[in-house]
């Protein structure tokens, strides 16, 4: 169980990919201590290889040090981009198992949230980079909701959002769809077994998510999946394609397929646990949680008083 987020808490901000606009993270900073959190940036966020944050050395010093500072609530990754999956074998995994805390981030991330699944276990949040929240103050406001245990994660389906009907339960794991194909055959890659995959991708042809899709199929990967959770798919041409494109390539199997969940690229872009299980009900519309990942407020409060 994760501690919920509260005014008053820690939250380290790293750059485990590229470089970041700087207005939009000022923004974002001001707005969150304005609210009354700390902020702990990472001591070599500002550095800049070409189109790296950094060094490996630097960005995944930043990153350990921020699992295991013992005062940090939650880890906030500050852009997507490029680059996370070059951190990995700079880890120290067996190190970092005792250490879980709200890690939050998208699209690049989905490196480091495969990874820490698959070693480590954890519970990670997909949701906003923090710079996003620089560009989109109001949905500070949502966020917080999400991290400080007071939602639901629970989300309705419209019947147009149905691809295939059924029923799955199982945990939520998955990302952008082209970094959760690059990890394919690596260490860092999550057993899928009985999971409800979740996909989502920007600004990639049709043909070249095809592909993509493909090569889940020859790896195997709908053999052992237990549902299909697509997101959004910005910019990747009409969603229709998009979801048809998906079918073809899974139409064979039984697991049902709900596409248009606020997750990933575009807006919305809700929190959402990964790890946690999920049931999806396509007769009831309806993708819920089954169980919160975070500590309950009072739990909270009595173990702080406690201590």
């Amino acid at each position: 169980m994760i501690n919920p987020l509260q005014p008053g808490d820690t939250i380290a901000l790293v750059a485990p990919s590229s470089p970041f606009p700087k207005a939009a993270f000022e923004q974002a900073c001001r707005t969150f201590e304005d609210l009354g959190y700390r902020l702990a940036p990472g001591k070599h966020i500002l550095h800049e290889r070409g189109f790296l944050a950094g060094t490996e050395a630097e960005r995944a010093t930043d990153l350990i040090h921020a699992v295991k500072a013992p005062e940090v609530a939650a880890i906030v990754c500050i852009r997507g981009g490029y680059g996370s999956s070059r951190l990995l074998p700079w880890l120290p995994f067996a190190t970092l198992r005792r250490s879980p805390r709200i890690f939050l981030g998208y699209s690049d991330v989905t490196f480091l949230h495969l990874a820490f699944r698959h070693l480590l276990g954890w519970t990670t949040f997909h949701g906003p980079n923090f710079v996003d929240l620089g560009n989109r103050p109001e949905g500070i406001e949502e966020l917080l909701l999400a991290l400080s245990g007071r939602q639901e994660f629970s989300w309705n389906l419209d019947e147009r959002q149905v691809l295939k009907p059924g029923l799955a339960a199982g945990p939520l794991i998955g990302g952008n769809l082209t970094c959760l194909c690059h990890l394919l055959g690596t260490p860092y890659f999550p057993d899928l077994t009985g999971a409800l995959l979740l996909l989502e991708d920007r600004g990639e042809a049709p043909y070249r998510l095809d592909r993509l899709l493909t090569q889940l199929n020859l790896a195997g990967v709908p053999d052992r999946i237990a549902g299909l959770v697509l997101g959004h798919f910005q910019e990747c041409g009409d969603p229709r394609r998009v979801g048809e494109m998906v079918l073809d390539q899974v139409r064979s199997f039984a697991f049902p397929v709900v596409a248009g969940l606020p997750f990933g690229h575009g807006s919305p872009n809700e929190v959402v646990p990964l790890g946690s299980r999920f049931t999806l009900n396509t007769f009831e519309g309806t993708l819920k949680i089954e169980h919160n990942p975070f500590v309950s407020l009072e739990a909270r409060s009595s173990a702080e008083f406690t201590r």
